[in-house]
């Protein structure tokens, strides 16, 4: 399953908090928005809640208000520990990251396959 950014993001967090198994726990607000922050997604409180819930409906997880009040309960189902182990792994990362800059590396690729094409033509013209 591929997720937008922000929901790949807070999954992987949230993920990286919890051991396996459907185990509540609870996140102040201002963990999740500088997680957020700092992979460059620009999040506030209405922002995680709207990812927190698409979350839900997906049946990743399940969510609420925290028993002291202060941030969010957090509980994962199955399908969704799975899915954000994978996207908080190495691999995964690496997956995404071609995935996301794939456009750029396809560009890449063609600027170096032109100068090994002008390289070998001027090498040919040098010999002769």
């Amino acid at each position: 399953m591929w997720l937008p950014r922000d929901e790949r993001t807070l999954l992987a967090f949230c993920c990286n908090k919890i051991s396996r198994g459907e185990v509540t726990f609870s996140l102040t607000h201002k963990e999740l928005e500088a997680e957020l922050r700092s992979k460059g997604i620009e999040a506030d409180r209405q922002l995680i809640h709207e990812t927190l819930f698409k979350l839900q409906n997906r049946n990743l997880l399940r969510w609420g208000s925290a028993f002291d009040g202060n941030g969010v309960g957090i509980t994962f189902y199955q399908q969704g520990y799975d899915l954000g182990q994978k996207y908080s792994s190495i691999v995964g990362k690496i997956a995404i990251l071609c995935t996301e800059y794939m456009w750029f590396l396809i560009l890449l690729g063609v600027i170096i396959g032109l100068i090994g094409i002008i390289a070998t033509v001027l090498v040919a013209i040098l010999k002769n």
